[in-house]
């Protein structure tokens, strides 16, 4: 690729440029829904504004993108036919004729647009208003848009100079071999081509084709009805996908999701690849889904409905605290995001577990398979046949009853995965309470934990642990530590239980105080005093909830 900075007058001065087959037709001066305002309009707002400020400074509008074998070779848009033919339509506007008549818009693959640009400047800019045709009906839209913007500079010379001269892009150039690939990552994400981007375009292409041949001869207005149809298909279709786009886009659903580098639409094309493929051995990419979900336009038509009905489901999951929150669980823990998406959404899959049975599993790490397929082996102490997802439930909750689970002080090799499963039980509990309360459990705790100890680990040596009836217990066990948004911790430091109780019930300043909504945190602080029979209490009530959970005896 290589990159030049052009004036509009250097950028013209190349004279033909050439629409290619895959562009869609001019839809600049057509409003977006819930907008009261078009493309052209915003543009020439910014270009007046711009003349206004400073006549003399340089203005840069967006880049274009175009294939151009020499510099005597005509200009192939790949990106950037909105902005060059909305140019073309201010010169006209503006009455600079003499400028335009070397320049050639090459609209060759619509002729009825090609004739009537040509027909515009030899006219010098009489409208012809009666048309059915899409593109010449916007054409007129965006004229009459530029005149009501540009109407008080219409004689301004020094105006169309600035246009000309101070109005700057940049101009990149790409191989012809290129030019596909860019023009539909360009128009997907502005991004690098991915295999969702591909299958963007065909599905898009095909699903707003008739699903019938037009067969004998048609007169011209019934071509141009099929064309008007056929562009409003594509531009439906496109504005279902931009909409998709936008809700997977959005930074919240992505943290929930864990989209990271993925494409947005990555979990909603995959689970519909999984729900729908015949071949269960054939892996997601474009080659395949197209050839298995795209192949005609009413196999087209028929799965772009498919994937409409179920990004409606996964906003529905998304929208439902309790699925929201259980499955957020499974976001988080699943050693199989994309298998666990697609034994949940698959309706035909009449044996699928309940949300809160696979979240429960996948929290002690028990695989997706082990999870669906109740996977069994034989215990080497009990020589017994065991599902293996309840060993790892048992053996889970057994580090969470050891005496030291946040640290052993004691230990030289201490199991972390105590802690980490300590993490994830007091979340698995406030999430139940949030549940019970209809509520969204707030995800955004995974990245951003702490382990609070509610009897000050500092102040250790003023508990006893040493009778019989307490030494199950320790200031490091499940019985005395609760959950915290990590930057919350230094707000309880080394206080003693009356004081941490002091700054999580007190409302009236540090409001700030994210872990006040932790249901499960709060109700250990709702206790009137803390010591030692208290937090081995803490501690059985703990394992026992725990245990009713999985089963466990």
């Amino acid at each position: 690729m290589s990159n030049n900075i052009l004036t509009i007058k250097e950028y013209f001065d190349n004279k033909t440029f050439a629409i290619p087959h895959y562009q869609r037709g001019y839809k600049w001066s057509a409003k977006e829904k819930d907008e009261d305002k078009s493309s052209v309009h915003f543009f020439c707002e910014s270009i007046k504004n711009a003349y206004i400020n400073n006549k003399k400074a340089d203005y840069f509008i967006e880049a274009v993108t175009v294939v151009q074998e020499n510099k005597t070779a005509p200009i192939i848009l790949v990106d950037g036919q909105q902005r060059t033919t909305t140019l073309y339509l201010i010169f006209i506007v503006l009455g600079d004729f003499d400028f335009l008549k070397d320049v050639i818009l090459d609209y060759k693959i619509r002729k009825d647009s090609d004739e009537y640009l040509k027909y515009l400047l030899a006219s010098e800019g009489k409208i012809e208003s009666n048309t059915t045709v899409q593109d010449i009906f916007y054409f007129n839209e965006a004229i009459e848009t530029i005149k009501d913007i540009f109407n008080e500079f219409l004689n301004d010379s020094g105006f169309k100079k600035f246009i000309k001269n101070n109005v700057k892009l940049l101009f990149n150039t790409i191989p012809a071999s290129k030019a596909v690939n860019t023009f539909i990552a360009l128009n997907g994400l502005k991004a690098i081509m991915k295999d969702e981007e591909l299958i963007k375009s065909d599905i898009l292409i095909q699903s707003s084709r008739p699903l019938f041949e037009i067969s004998g001869t048609i007169d011209r207005e019934e071509e141009f009805g099929f064309e008007w149809k056929i562009n409003e298909d594509r531009g439906r279709l496109a504005r279902n996908w931009d909409k998709w786009l936008y809700w997977w886009n959005q930074q919240e659903v992505r943290d929930y999701f864990g989209i990271g580098d993925r494409h947005p639409l990555y979990f909603l094309l995959v689970t519909y690849w999984k729900i729908e493929s015949e071949d269960s051995k054939k892996s997601f990419d474009f080659q395949n889904f197209k050839n298995e979900f795209i192949s005609s336009p009413r196999d087209a038509k028929n799965h772009f409905e498919g994937l409409r009905k179920l990004q409606k489901t996964f906003e529905d999951l998304y929208n439902n605290p309790e699925s929201f929150n259980l499955m957020g669980i499974i976001l988080k823990t699943s050693n199989s995001k994309e298998e666990a998406l697609h034994s949940f959404l698959d309706k035909k899959n009449e044996s699928k577990l309940a949300f809160s049975e696979y979240a429960k599993w996948s929290l002690v790490n028990a695989t997706h398979l082990e999870i669906i397929n109740n996977t069994k082996e034989i215990n080497s102490k009990t020589n017994k046949e065991h599902l293996i997802k309840m060993e790892k439930a048992i053996s889970a909750i057994d580090l969470l009853n050891e005496k030291f689970v946040y640290w052993d002080e004691n230990d030289a090799e201490y199991n972390d995965s105590r802690k980490e499963f300590t993490f994830r039980f007091l979340m698995y509990l406030n999430l139940l309470e949030d549940t019970n309360l209809k509520r969204k459990f707030d995800f955004s705790i995974w990245n951003n934990r702490s382990l609070e100890h509610i009897y000050p680990k500092s102040k250790k040596s003023n508990l006893d642990f040493e009778k019989t009836e307490f030494q199950e217990g320790s200031i490091h066990c499940i019985g005395n530590l609760v959950l915290l948004y990590g930057k919350d911790n230094s707000a309880f430091g080394a206080k003693d239980f009356e004081d941490k109780k002091q700054v999580y019930f007190n409302t009236g300043k540090g409001l700030e105080f994210k872990s006040r909504n932790l249901i499960h945190t709060l109700s250990v602080f709702a206790n009137s005093e803390w010591d030692t029979k208290d937090i081995l209490a803490n501690k059985k009530k703990t394992i026992n909830i725990l245990k009713a959970q999985y089963g466990i005896n």
